[in-house]
């Protein structure tokens, strides 16, 4: 690195929060044409549901591209702008360096054209300066679609905390914020008609995934009641007793059957006019 850019990064090193974004110099120098993204020219305006919804919850009557209602998001929505003022004047710097590299190159293409009419001694040495002199502006070129890159980038950061500013308050579940902060930058807003039909579809699939499950969860199904198995030794003793279900009531037989089963069981079945299920006869002690 060159001592005299060193030498400056260190002075604005000194005070981080009180330097400015920008300096006026660099902003009055690299001016942007109007025929630009908005993106680039000048910050994106809050315009979706998702300011909506936060402003909402918050109660606040604030309209336009104020800031969100809540403290902490301010504070989140100041960064990302900062960010973004930087990402811009880096981006129109980027496209001044291009520009200035090839308007080099094709000077140096010029050259190439004039050395046949230099002396013949001298076109071996001129062919080298002129060679030099391409490639040094090929790599201009190359580094400013690179700073262009990094800018591009820079600007998906600033977008990000501010979209982050806004869903932190909006009331939006987590996985809907997330989906959110990774949709597409849009060039005029901060949001874009894009983000409002997939939050809209994002609430529409929660809401059904949630109906679904709560149609086949098992509270939903209700409880079955089943007949309590007991030994065979004769009589029924004891009542029938009701047990409730969310669906129907069927009884529950408590007690013992003395006598069991009259027949034999062969073959797999019950004989016809066999093994059929008798009642109980009661008895009464004489006295």
């Amino acid at each position: 690195m060159l001592p005299g850019m060193l030498r400056h990064a260190k002075d604005i090193f000194k005070e981080p929060v009180k330097s400015r974004a920008v300096t006026p110099r660099v902003d009055k120098k690299y001016k942007a044409p109007p025929t630009d993204p908005v993106v680039i020219t000048s910050q994106l305006p809050p315009d979706s549901v998702v300011v909506g919804a936060a402003r909402k919850r918050a109660n606040s009557h604030t309209s336009g591209d104020a800031p969100p209602p809540d403290k902490e998001s301010r504070k989140f929505d100041a960064a990302g702008k900062r960010v973004a003022v930087q990402a811009a004047n880096q981006w129109r710097i980027a496209n001044s360096q291009a520009l200035l590299a090839r308007y080099d190159r094709a000077h140096w293409d010029e050259m190439q054209h004039l050395i046949e009419h230099l002396p013949k001694d001298l076109q071996k040495r001129a062919k080298q300066v002129v060679e030099e002199g391409q490639n040094i502006s090929n790599n201009q070129i190359r580094s400013s679609m690179d700073a262009a890159d990094t800018a591009a980038r820079t600007i998906n950061t600033s977008v990000t905390i501010r979209r982050h500013a806004w869903l932190r308050t909006s009331g939006f579940k987590p996985e809907i914020q997330q989906a959110v902060l990774n949709m597409p930058v849009n060039e005029k807003l901060l949001f874009g008609p894009e983000v409002d039909t997939a939050i809209e579809k994002l609430k529409k699939d929660t809401d059904t995934a949630k109906a679904m499950g709560a149609l086949y969860s098992p509270q939903s199904r209700g409880s079955y009641t089943t007949f309590r198995k007991t030994p065979f030794r004769g009589g029924f003793r004891g009542q029938a007793t009701q047990a409730s279900t969310s669906q129907s009531t069927l009884p529950t037989y408590q007690g013992q059957y003395r006598g069991g089963f009259r027949g034999q069981y062969r073959g797999g079945q019950f004989p016809r006019n066999r093994g059929r299920f008798q009642s109980p006869k009661t008895t009464t002690n004489k006295q």
